[in-house]
């Protein structure tokens, strides 16, 4: 689809000329924009013409040089047709026998043939400008020619010094001509400037620079970002040498360049920039070179960005409405929760393993006003001692032997204007509690084998397995830590203390996982619904979640009607439910006794389930409540 309309500019010197390309151009329906001008008189009205907008421009001989040579826009020549020619110089012999023929620059071949045929002499007055002309034909006159043929402007001399004269004639087909050449190069044009301009919009949305080279290093192409970095505000840049704005060992580099190179480092304005060049060549012709440039500060800026979008746990995916419940308890959770996500201080949440710790924290972070900035949670219970260090600080290179090239940024680094959610805090070696203490404190963090503080700003979520208080008691946990930990509080119950909620949940994890597997949902019997209440659920809702996705995918796979009952007989099997308060009577759990156990009883209840379990320490560690990593810190502690 064409756009706006074509405007066709018209520059002659003959009158007569310019009547009959108004006449057609009016026939044809063109949008003409004339001037009587020529040779380098023309120069600005030309320049008039491409600043409102004309599209393209036709002319005669040398003003069509001398208007390409000035304009950026197309100029096309009125072609002269021979025979139009001819006819010319038979009514000018009418006139004399020696004529005058004005030709721009260089002569004209086969004038010989007309001389013969007609009986007479042609001098050709070579010209390069109006000045020129006139002094070129006063000579032939001054030789005894009377007669001259041709434009507007050797009209004009004839009449100043009285010479006769005979206009060349163009006929209307090639004055037709020209006007459909004329719009066919025109809407050429104008896609040819969309191009170019499509080209400079993408070139100008980078946030880098970016300069276009010819093979002599002239500036072909430049965008916004590299005019403020090399510091430019001249609107003639392109086609400039590149010379201009590079030192002299970068432009070196630059001009020498055969192979692409990257990561250059220069200094420009007394800034660091990184440089890199990539040559083009195609057909085996060189056609230049790319040139890119980085501020040093943008480059650190977007690697920081790509290792925070690339950090474990960055973005919080849980909300407070996937808190699933229908319990006072946990309605009362929540609405602490959303008083508490509304500042930044810190939130200690304790609870048994499965009751949704994470979910809450994650859901206060998305409640807060760093729900937009990066969640990056740590489960301090699954690395061992220096490992758990050198992620929670980070290291620098050469810090430890193994330690990655260039260091890395710690867990704490990346949460930056976020949240850090620290899970299984029991579980943190003394040594390193001893430095989140420090980044509690001071906001600030230092990396493994650094000598300057990293100041960062983050709001700081704990969770934890058992009481952190016990902890203290026993020696385990900083007392100073705890204090710091301990502002903000909220304690997950089991969900063995919030019954009304498993019925709520059972059909929510249905729900879910009939649409997961696209399996039509099961309808539980309230019988069957009453038995899942009563029972205690030692794992919680995680032992909930897998129950139900395994319901549904077994009942598929067999819908006989026995499978609730076969899959109701597996659940309750599970040891952790009744043989542990049995092993132990005089707590009401394993998690009770967990919790206010002393070491040495400690010791001695992780030695019965592991015999229980004939040393099988995933088994034991679900019937202690606890993450396998922290019974394999407990039973080296043990030793």
């Amino acid at each position: 689809m064409q756009g706006a309309e074509l405007k066709i500019g018209v520059i002659v010197s003959t009158l007569s000329l310019l009547e009959q390309m108004k006449k057609i151009a009016q026939e044809q329906g063109l949008n003409l924009h004339c001037a009587f001008k020529g040779l380098e008189e023309a120069i600005d009205a030309g320049k008039k013409m491409e600043a409102e907008g004309v599209d393209v421009i036709i002319s005669r001989l040398g003003t069509v040089k001398m208007l390409r040579d000035n304009l950026h826009i197309p100029v096309l020549s009125i072609p002269q047709a021979s025979i139009d020619i001819f006819k010319s110089f038979v009514v000018a012999s009418k006139k004399g026998k020696k004529i005058i023929l004005a030709t721009f620059m260089n002569e004209i071949g086969g004038i010989d043939v007309v001389e013969e045929l007609l009986g007479i002499k042609i001098h050709q007055a070579i010209y390069t400008d109006i000045a020129s002309m006139e002094s070129a034909m006063l000579a032939a006159k001054n030789q005894g020619y009377d007669v001259a043929v041709g434009g507007g402007l050797t009209m004009r001399i004839c009449q100043k010094h009285g010479l006769k004269y005979v206009e060349f004639e163009t006929n209307e087909e090639i004055v037709a001509a020209v006007f459909e050449d004329a719009k066919s190069v025109a809407w050429t044009n104008r896609e040819e400037q969309k191009k170019g301009y499509r080209y400079q919009c993408i070139i100008d949305a980078a946030t880098e620079g970016i300069i276009a080279l010819d093979d002599q290093g002239r500036i072909n192409a430049i965008n916004q970002a590299a005019k403020d970095i090399l510091k430019i505000d001249s609107p003639e840049i392109v086609g400039s040498p590149i010379s201009n704005y590079l030192g002299e060992a970068l432009l070196q580099t630059v001009l020498n360049a055969k192979e692409p190179t990257q990561n250059l480092i220069e200094k420009i304005h007394g800034d660091l920039f990184v440089f890199n060049l990539a040559p083009m060549q195609m057909y085996n012709e060189r056609m230049g070179k790319v040139l890119t440039i980085k501020t040093i500060s943008n480059v650190i800026k977007v690697e920081n960005e790509v290792r925070r979008n690339l950090a474990r746990g960055l973005v919080a995916k849980y909300h407070i409405k996937d808190l699933v419940h229908k319990s006072v308890a946990i309605q009362e959770i929540v609405r602490r929760a959303r008083k508490f996500s509304q500042i930044d201080s810190t939130v200690l949440i304790t609870g048994a393993t499965g009751t949704g710790k994470e979910v809450l924290a994650q859901s206060i972070h998305n409640l807060s006003r760093r729900a937009k900035a990066p969640f990056v949670s740590v489960n301090c219970g699954a690395f061992p001692e220096q490992l758990l260090e050198s992620e929670l600080f980070g290291y620098e290179e050469g810090a430890f032997t193994g330690s990655r090239k260039g260091g890395k940024p710690g867990l704490i680094e990346l949460a930056h204007k976020g949240t850090f959610f620290l899970d299984e805090i029991d579980s943190t070696p003394t040594n390193v509690q001893t430095r989140l203490l420090r980044v509690i404190q001071e906001r600030e963090v230092m990396r493994v084998g650094a000598d300057q503080k990293i100041p960062v700003d983050i709001r700081i979520i704990a969770a934890a397995n058992r009481d952190l208080g016990i902890s203290v008691q026993e020696g385990r946990f900083r007392e100073d830590l705890f204090f710091r930990l301990n502002v903000l509080r909220l304690d997950m119950p089991p969900l063995a203390e919030r019954r009304d909620d498993i019925p709520v949940l059972l059909d929510h994890y249905t729900n879910v996982f009939s649409n997961k597997y696209r399996i039509s949902p099961i309808v539980l019997p309230a019988s069957y619904i009453q038995k899942l209440t009563m029972y205690s659920w030692p794992g919680n809702v995680r032992q909930l979640q897998n129950f139900v996705e395994r319901l549904i995918l077994c009942s598929s796979l067999s819908p006989h009607s026995d499978i609730l009952d076969e899959i109701y007989e597996e659940l309750i099997q599970y040891p952790a439910a009744v043989n542990s308060v049995q092993a132990f009577p005089e707590a009401a759990s394993l998690r009770q006794q967990m919790r206010t156990a002393r070491q040495d009883q400690e010791s001695l209840i992780i030695q019965k389930i592991l015999e229980r379990t004939k040393f099988c320490k995933t088994k034991a560690a679900r019937e202690l409540g606890i993450s396998r990593t922290t019974l394999w810190r407990k039973l080296k502690d043990m030793a």
